[in-house]
């Protein structure tokens, strides 16, 4: 599951120390869906004990919510009981539901901050395709509001990798939609034997390459990037795409999604470093969080 660490101008718990929560997600989320499956295999998934409730008694209710506790953060439980998986695959998808909300508060809170959140984003479709089908290791800028030369700037998706930064763009549009790239300021999708024209989304990749290698090279910090079109159902016009530029369509969606599942690398230095700037420069909107949420 990758890691949301950056969301529209939300302040973030990554960005007071991006090198050690990163660590502590992947952590916690292994120790918790291991329990989580032993107890779903042993039977005790869903029990309820009126004395001391055990690690793995009720474990599903108790994993998703957090109380801050300054230094360390705890498990809290949560009142909302799903029903119980069927199979193994269902018990991965409830948790990994779960875990959005957990995702989406991280992505929005500090231990001392709060910014105030669309919870809409727990059925953004397109943000959990992200956070669900890359590994841990892929850190996510999520429409983030960036600052470039006094403009603040919505961008769309960057994908942090162990290996690289993806600069995408999504093209949302029907299944088998064909999609003719030009020059100029307009792409031609063809719907259904129906043409129709959309701007061309080569201009917003340049805008977010420009924040991403403006960043970079003021801080004299290398890391490879390239740009991406994405239209995971579409067909694109057999085409040669711009210099360091992807068009991922139905055809290549598959290829290019398990290279990314299979990449052995843990987390780099160079790509936390990375992360670290580009959110240096996103746009922060948020208040004191009271003190009854400080002292949960």
């Amino acid at each position: 599951m990758a890691q949301l660490i950056k969301l529209q101008d939300y302040i973030s718990r990554y960005e007071s120390n991006i090198f050690h929560y990163t660590g502590e997600f992947i952590q916690m989320k292994k120790k918790n869906w291991e329990g989580l499956n032993k107890a779903w295999k042993n039977g005790g998934l869903y029990e309820e004990q009126e004395e001391a409730v055990s690690d793995e008694s009720g474990l599903l209710k108790r994993i998703w919510n957090r109380v801050r506790n300054r230094e360390e953060e705890v498990w809290e439980e949560q009142e909302v009981q799903p029903e119980i998986p069927a199979d193994e695959e269902e018990l991965k998808i409830q948790f990994l539901n779960q875990l959005l909300h957990f995702q989406l508060k991280w992505a929005s809170t500090t231990l001392q901050e709060k910014s105030f959140v669309d919870w809409g984003y727990e059925r953004d479709d397109l943000l959990k395709y992200y956070l669900q089908r890359f590994p841990d290791t892929f850190l996510l800028m999520y429409e983030p509001l960036v600052e470039m030369k006094r403009a603040v700037l919505e961008l769309d998706q960057i994908l942090i990798g162990p290996d690289r930064i993806d600069i995408i763009v999504h093209l949302d549009v029907e299944e088998g939609t064909i999609i003719h790239p030009e020059e100029g300021r307009s792409w031609i999708l063809e719907e259904s034997g129906v043409r129709r024209k959309i701007p061309n989304p080569i201009l917003r990749l340049r805008r977010s390459e420009t924040y991403v290698r403006s960043v970079l090279q003021t801080y004299n910090h290398t890391f490879p990037y390239r740009k991406i079109v994405l239209a995971p159902g579409a067909v694109f016009q057999e085409t040669v795409p711009p210099y360091s530029t992807e068009y991922i369509g139905k055809a290549e969606h598959d290829d290019w999604m398990n290279k990314k599942r299979m990449l052995k690398m843990p987390l780099k230095h160079s790509q936390l470093k990375a992360a670290q700037l580009l959110m240096k420069h996103a746009r922060v909107t948020s208040v004191k969080a009271p003190e009854w949420e400080e002292s949960e």
